[in-house]
């Protein structure tokens, strides 16, 4: 009896053992009122890469345009902020591997007011990679929106803000910018 025990609670043991740890895979149920979101606009093609900072946006309205409009400013600004932080952290980086005590070097702090006017105005170049439209039940609309923004061209244009800058044109070795800012951009 005590060897018929003992081994009911070792199968016993067993299976909640493999019970528990084949429950922790599975995914959470779903409580009642909640469904899955797709995501539209979100795989690896909307995903900022080596060529093009990209993001998507979503923009709700009664009028259409208002939507439209909504969404486009919500993807200049998170765009903005990426080429912002990126442009930073390439110029930062920049000015630390100069040596201090060169003459040619460009002034970090003119690179990044260069950086932010670049930004600025290389903004107005974002295109449209997909945009879809929802009319909703309660009258409104939802319009999503994914944006992109060459990074050749945020390179090229701050190589062209450091050729029109007299102050900085003086203090600069702009190809060895250019190509260390092409490096760590993309």
């Amino acid at each position: 009896m005590k060897k018929y025990l003992m081994l009911l609670c070792a199968a016993v043991a067993v299976a909640s053992l493999v019970t528990s740890c084949g429950s922790s895979r599975r995914a959470t149920a779903i409580s009642e009122g909640e469904r899955e979101v797709n995501l539209i606009f979100n795989g690896p093609q909307y995903r900022t890469d080596k060529e093009y900072f990209r993001d998507s946006g979503i923009g709700v309205s009664k009028d259409i345009a208002n939507a439209k409009k909504i969404a486009v400013q919500n993807v200049r600004q998170a765009i903005a902020a990426m080429v912002q932080s990126a442009v930073e952290v390439v110029v930062d980086n920049y000015a630390a591997t100069q040596s201090a005590d060169a003459s040619d070097v460009i002034d970090g702090t003119d690179l990044e007011e260069l950086g932010r006017t670049v930004v600025n105005t290389q903004l107005s170049g974002l295109e449209i990679v997909e945009e879809k439209a929802f009319s909703q039940a309660d009258g409104t609309f939802r319009y999503h929106v994914c944006m992109q923004l060459s990074k050749d061209n945020i390179s090229r244009a701050m190589s062209r803000a450091i050729d029109e800058d007299a102050h900085t044109r003086l203090r600069k070795d702009k190809e060895a910018f250019r190509a260390y800012f092409d490096e760590n951009i993309r």
